[in-house]
């Protein structure tokens, strides 16, 4: 593992200020108000989480008419679902930086060990196998926090990592964005939380296959086409978008360009510079074609009047 990847990785485990408190326990619920801050006290002219400091609640903690026992419960449920999720990425992350290192620095050689998958998983007390995929789940938290905590936060199982760390990785991050969008609002109308992973692939899949009309069933004994053939001139339009989007797009994605440079950095600088030449000169063809499109249009509404 490179140290570029094990520094990606040290910025979302920096420590926060008032993480002295319980390095356990997420930043934000040290910081978010507690509703008992009697109770729990002030950090630094802050109100604290009432889960600080690893406390368990008690039926005492929940007080109030019916409606503020409800909203107490619901809040601090969402809470603690939160800080297990964050609990489980720190984990994670701290468990694969470690190992990253140790790995790096063939550390295993030091314990006496030849195959460093045989000592981490005697260090960790699991299978070999799980260290490779712990490795693996740790990249994909990296990847995909690119998205941003407005979407990450819906991607607490690995399986729907691992499909938006490889929508990314093939597709660039705006696309990814794009998909995350779509599903929280199809997992919305199922009345779910979060998107599944299946439901992230088929999405990210109908988003990247060009959209083709579908044929009504005709008789067979009609020689009729039930809709009328698209011209050539219109199809030729249509597979150049669909090419430029798969032929374009993923080559561009930043992990894509990364590993091109990571193989022969003078041979990327040179595609792209030769790849931006022809992008401009299409630029040009489609402005003109736009204008011509515009003219056209024109002068169709004038005849009509």
């Amino acid at each position: 593992m490179s140290n570029k990847l094990i520094a990606a990785g040290a910025s979302r485990l920096k420590k926060a200020a008032d993480s002295s408190v319980d390095p356990a326990v997420p930043a934000e619920l040290q910081k978010r108000a507690a509703t008992d801050v009697s109770k729990q006290g002030l950090l630094d002219g802050q109100e604290i989480s009432v889960f600080a400091r690893g406390r368990v609640l008690s039926a005492e903690d929940i007080t109030g008419t019916p409606e503020e026992q409800l909203a107490y419960i619901t809040e601090r449920l969402h809470e603690i679902d939160l800080a297990g999720k964050r609990a489980e990425d720190f984990t994670v992350l701290n468990k694969a930086v470690l190992l990253e290192v140790a790995q790096e620095r063939e550390l295993h050689l030091v314990a006496g060990h030849t195959n460093f998958s045989l000592w981490a998983a005697g260090a960790l007390d699991v299978e070999p196998k799980y260290v490779f995929e712990l490795l693996q789940d740790a990249a994909r938290i990296r990847a995909i926090s690119e998205l941003g905590a407005e979407h990450t936060q819906y991607l607490t199982r690995a399986s729907a990592r691992k499909v938006m760390a490889e929508v990314i990785d093939s597709q660039g991050l705006e696309f990814a964005q794009v998909v995350m969008s779509e599903g929280l609002a199809q997992a919305a109308k199922q009345g779910k939380k979060r998107p599944t992973a299946s439901l992230l692939t088929s999405i990210a899949r109908d988003l990247a296959t060009p959209s083709i009309p579908a044929q009504e069933q005709r008789s067979e004994i009609s020689d009729l086409p039930s809709t009328p053939p698209v011209p050539a001139a219109i199809a030729a339009l249509e597979r150049a978008a669909a090419s430029l989007r798969e032929r374009v797009h993923s080559p561009l994605a930043p992990a894509a360009v990364q590993a091109a440079l990571e193989a022969d950095p003078a041979a990327t600088r040179e595609h792209l510079e030769r790849l931006e030449t022809e992008m401009q000169r299409a630029v040009k063809r489609l402005a003109a074609a736009n204008r011509a499109a515009a003219a056209g249009t024109e002068q169709t509404e004038a005849a009509s009047t």
